[in-house]
């Protein structure tokens, strides 16, 4: 698929990792990090030339670096210095061509330049203007340009927009034709002439503007990038006079031959939109057709092996070669890797299965990939043939096959690397390595450790001069993304399988690559440690933080748990054994946290207030909610903190045993207790760390959404009170609370996580399927026939309109 024909409708930001809810949050968000939104290990860059940045894969924008990666006011100024001698120096001319302030640049004009006045001072010790007084011509054609600048660089701004003068132009084009005839100086004839096409041009005098290249500079000899910048305005002049063709070939033959030119080469030649085929019929040789190739293959985001076997058959040893190798690779991360990473993990999977379709035309392209690759390696042509090795090792590793991975790696150990194919390597050796640990036990964990340690100094060399962390991102660092990769997509899902989820974690907080203005863990972290632990794992954390492992390995891992303190590990813990039931341990954890630590309520969005609850409230229907407020810049609040509801649920625990009699009331309590921390109560705050309104009737993602998704938990405890109670009223109540429960236990239908093949028909069958799943509560049954002479029952029967149509059902 082209790419700057590709929609995004939504975008995420991050590859979602482990958590159902993250892509509810971010699946219709913000632009998405064009950089890192897919699992990738096989670094972009680590080509010998970075000159091709710009095309580098990302499906997420229509370039991966809109910069130009070379300076074209850099190689003209090089040029003049060159010209000029003298020890004139290129930032000298770069300073006085391009870049003077306002002042300055007025004062230089309308003085010395005219011959009225001395240099500034800030421009005295310039030896490139100190030189003109020397060369009239350099004088006199530095003079015209800075005069022309005015209606030449007119800027587009929407809210002043300027329309170019095209008069003034056309006059001053001519003006600069007419020098350029009386000019003998080459060097300056040559800019002269630059001049009179491209004001020319800017005026829209495209055929006047073509007529100045045809006779004056398509022959023009000289090695001057100048020349290449009139071959540019040829090439638009062509598109504006309809031959869309010829002006695409001569964009590719910018794209080629001048890098300066590059990106805005690219651009015009896939905005003009014609076929690639009839710009290769103009192609006068090889390198040619290997350019038009490539910039065909730079436009696609989809799989495409054609483009690159083109370019390698007609230009082998081109730096295009390993830059189109490479996008496959990352392509194949993309919409291959990133989704079968971890099928059969515990962990949430967001993007679902892959298609048998699109799992086939993946298998298929990693085919041809290993095909292209063997014979980059067997002819050598390529200067950095070595890419083909360390390609299929990867790809090894990709399909599963740690021994023909390893086997190609012991390939290279004979051939002499660069340090960037080198750290490629030792990536992908930690990854074989990896793959081929049946379990992590501490042999194998010792024989990791040496590796992450090397990648762990990567990262922290890496990120030291690095502005994208300060944003919270990981942008444009490849090592903190292979680190956080590894860790969290490797490493903890490998531990989960194992059931170690206290390894996990530490996992989890390892693959954070953070910085002094960047110390907090991560969005996907702290999900992970707020919904995957349990107490045991918690406790085994803190007892590691209490005391460091002696373990080289565990005391490697452990080494990021200074982003914790103790308020939060043990609100963490104390919020697990809430979870686990588990009251009087929870107590003494939560005794633990500062009173700033337990006073966290969740902010109401409509005043940005904080919003505590009583959870031993019982409410006949969930709306309103019942919410209560003290004075939070007092720090008094009404509501129960999570250590306040530890210690009453503790009590009625206790209550239970020492005074039988009352029991039903206690478990009533409870329950009702438990039902308001579920996501349709006033308290979930209690137990969950998180609120959505798609949380209302999903499918069970954690272990404590027993309480917080199905309420089942309340329902056993409403029908063990009703069990121990005689009272009629009271029973009638149990029983409608139960109803209550069982009714949050039926599965919700959702368009978007139960039928991504976008079976609306299906959908809406399984709606009607729930809609009388709730009218049909087999406790409805239960309040009719044992408890409809009860008060509660007829206050149920005029509140609940579930109710009422059950018994409108049964009825006819």
């Amino acid at each position: 698929m082209k790419i700057w024909k590709k929609l995004l409708i939504c975008s995420i930001s991050l590859i979602i990792f482990f958590f159902a809810e993250i892509a509810i949050d971010i699946a219709c968000g913000g632009e998405g990090d064009p950089f890192d939104y897919y699992v990738s290990f096989f670094h972009n860059n680590i080509q010998r030339t970075q000159e091709y940045k710009p095309f580098y894969f990302t499906s997420y924008s229509f370039l991966y670096d809109d910069e130009e990666q070379v300076s074209e006011a850099t190689l003209n100024s090089r040029e003049w210095a060159t010209y000029l001698g003298h020890a004139v120096k290129a930032e000298d001319v770069e300073k006085a061509m391009y870049n003077l302030k306002g002042n300055a640049d007025s004062a230089l004009y309308n003085g010395y330049l005219d011959g009225k006045g001395p240099l500034p001072d800030s421009l005295k010790s310039n030896t490139f203007l100190q030189s003109l007084a020397s060369n009239k011509s350099a004088l006199h054609y530095y003079q015209f340009a800075k005069g022309v600048e005015p209606i030449a660089n007119v800027r587009y701004e929407a809210w002043d927009s300027k329309t170019m003068d095209t008069a003034a132009l056309k006059e001053a084009g001519e003006e600069a034709l007419s020098n350029a005839n009386t000019e003998k100086d080459k060097f300056i004839k040559l800019r002269y002439l630059y001049q009179a096409q491209r004001l020319l041009h800017y005026g829209k005098y495209y055929k006047e503007a073509a007529d100045v290249y045809d006779k004056y500079l398509v022959n023009y000899k000289t090695d001057s990038h100048v020349k290449g910048w009139t071959l540019a305005l040829k090439a638009g002049e062509s598109r504006w006079l309809g031959d869309t063709v010829r002006s695409a070939y001569l964009f590719s033959k910018i794209f080629a031959s001048y890098p300066e030119r590059r990106v805005q080469a690219y651009r015009n030649f896939n905005y003009i939109g014609v076929k690639t085929s009839s710009v290769l019929a103009l192609a006068a040789n090889k390198n040619e057709k290997a350019v038009i190739h490539a910039i065909d293959g730079f436009n696609d985001s989809d799989f495409n092996i054609n483009s690159l076997k083109e370019v390698y058959d007609y230009e082998p040893s081109s730096d295009m070669v390993g830059v189109l190798l490479i996008r496959e690779i990352n392509k194949l991360e993309d919409q291959y890797l990133s989704r079968t990473l971890i099928p059969n993990s515990t962990i949430v999977n967001y993007y679902g299965n892959l298609p048998d379709s699109s799992m086939n035309k993946a298998l298929n392209h990693i085919k041809q990939l290993r095909s292209f690759c063997q014979k980059l390696i067997a002819d050598k042509k390529y200067p950095e043939y070595n890419l083909g090795n360390l390609a299929q090792a990867y790809l090894s590793w990709m399909q599963k096959d740690t021994k023909a991975g390893l086997e190609y790696l012991t390939a290279l150990n004979s051939e002499k690397l660069s340090s960037k194919f080198n750290d490629q390597k030792q990536i992908i050796q930690l990854l074989l390595t990896a793959q081929g640990m049946q379990q992590y036990n501490e042999v194998n964990e010792a024989t990791l450790l040496p590796s992450l340690k090397w990648l762990n100094e990567k990262v922290v060399h890496e990120v030291k001069d690095s502005t994208s962390y300060n944003l919270g991102s990981y942008g444009l660092s490849p090592f903190s993304i292979t680190a956080r990769n590894f860790y969290q997509e490797i490493m903890a899902p490998a531990y989960l399988k194992q059931g170690d989820t206290s390894k996990a974690a530490l996992a989890m907080l390892q693959g954070d690559a953070t910085v002094s203005k960047v110390t907090e863990a991560s969005y996907q972290t702290t999900n992970f440690w707020q919904n995957y632990l349990h107490s045991g794992a918690l406790n085994k954390i803190v007892s590691w933080k209490k005391v460091p492992p002696t373990s080289p390995y565990l005391h490697f891992l452990t080494q990021k748990l200074g982003h914790y303190g103790n308020d939060e590990l043990y609100e963490l813990l104390g919020t697990a054994y809430l979870r686990e039931h588990k009251y009087a341990a929870a107590a003494v954890a939560l005794n633990v946290v500062s009173a700033k630590g337990l006073n966290k309520y969740p902010t109401n969005y409509y005043d940005d207030q904080s919003d505590s609850a009583d959870p031993f409230i019982s409410q006949l229907l969930d709306y309103p909610k019942v919410y209560l407020r003290g004075d939070e810049s007092k720090g008094y609040y009404e509501g129960y903190n999570k250590r306040q509801f530890a210690q009453a649920m503790a009590g009625f625990q206790k209550r239970i045993k020492a005074d039988p009699k009352n029991a039903s009331v206690y478990y009533f309590t409870m329950g009702t207790a438990l039902y308001n921390t579920s996501t349709y109560g006033n308290a979930w705050y209690l137990i969950s760390y998180n609120w959505s309104s798609t949380d209302y009737g999903r499918s069970s993602l954690y272990y404590y959404d027993t309480d917080y998704i199905k309420t089942t938990n309340a329902e056993k405890y409403f029908l063990k009170a009703r069990q121990l109670s005689t009272n009629a009223e009271f029973k009638a109540k149990c029983t409608f609370m139960a109803a209550k429960c069982k009714q949050k236990q039926i599965k919700l239908p959702s368009y978007i996580d139960d039928y991504r093949s976008y079976n609306y028909t299906k959908f809406k069958g399984a709606e009607k399927d729930y809609d009388k799943a709730v009218r049909r509560n087999p406790y409805f049954a239960e309040l009719e026939k044992g408890y409809s002479k009860t008060a509660y029952y007829k206050l149920a029967v005029n509140e609940c309109s579930y109710l009422r149509d059950y018994l409108g059902v049964i009825k006819k």
